[in-house]
């Protein structure tokens, strides 16, 4: 008799689960990016925040299509010696990616997922009073299309709320400067973050 009310319980639990095919969530975490070595110098950028949001459709328990967007601030430096010598100001990124995820088990409470796809990164120039006081001005930095992978966990605390943990990778890799001297950032950020996901 006990385990054919668990049965039920579980049933009443999972079907409405099945039955949402989207959710939608809002995301805040950490961004990291690499530093860049150019002649004895290192262009540096401070670890910063990231803010997202993304809508996921599922087509079955497995597999599903998702967009997002983010909004990513980090405050650079070009270092000599380990030491910070000139500030270049704050470079702004807005990665809008379109993934497709596989999910291990998406209908129950817990549940793992990893996917890969396409990013478009739109990123603001640098700017600061220490490059216009060296003569520099502003830098470019161009936006692009590349890469993107995550993978992360989930686990449903209500009928249409979970919360996930996610990390996400950019193959993000920027031309910047004049096209007499050409840098390339070796960035590539990784998002580390939190999501409230909303399923319907």
């Amino acid at each position: 008799m006990k385990i054919r009310v668990l049965l039920v319980v579980l049933s009443v639990v999972a079907l409405p689960l099945m039955a949402q095919s989207n959710d939608v969530a809002i995301w805040a975490g950490d961004s990291h990016v690499g530093s860049t070595d150019v002649s004895g110098t290192n262009i540096h950028f401070k670890n910063g925040h990231a803010y997202g949001l993304s809508f996921n459709h599922f087509f079955g328990d497995h597999f599903s299509g998702e967009l997002a967007a983010y909004s990513i601030r980090h405050d650079g430096t070009i270092q000599i010696g380990g030491v910070n010598a000139l500030n270049v100001g704050t470079l702004r990124m807005t990665p809008v990616t379109a993934t497709v995820q596989a999910h291990l088990a998406r209908a129950s409470r817990f549940d793992a997922y990893g996917g890969a796809g396409a990013a478009w990164v739109r990123t603001s120039n640098l700017h600061s009073s220490d490059l216009d006081s060296a003569g520099v001005g502003t830098v470019t930095v161009k936006s692009k299309f590349t890469w993107t992978a995550l993978g992360g966990v989930s686990f449903g605390f209500a009928r249409a709320f979970a919360v996930s943990a996610e990390a996400r990778y950019i193959g993000y890799q920027p031309d910047s400067g004049p096209s007499t001297a050409r840098v390339k950032l070796k960035l590539t950020p990784v998002l580390y973050s939190l999501g409230l996901r909303f399923r319907f």
